[in-house]
């Protein structure tokens, strides 16, 4: 009776544990994601700054901002 439980119940029981609380977690981390207002960041190769994606352009094969300085020295 201890080999059906221990080596047959229990292991199942374990992995169907494993699978519920895995995609649990998974569709958390999702909505969570799903729900922010957070931005894709990228760096402005002249003034080396941090800006999102929106205000980026892709000039000469090199990011640059929407910046007056930036924009004149590329």
């Amino acid at each position: 009776m201890n080999f059906i439980v221990f080596g047959v119940v229990a292991p199942i029981a374990y992995f169907i544990l494993r699978f519920l609380v895995k995609r649990l977690v998974m569709n958390f981390l999702q909505n969570l994601k799903r729900n922010t207002n957070i931005k894709n960041m990228t760096k402005c190769e002249n003034c080396e700054m941090f800006f999102s994606e929106e205000d980026i352009k892709f000039v000469e094969g090199r990011n640059i901002c929407n910046k007056p300085e930036c924009k004149n020295n590329v």
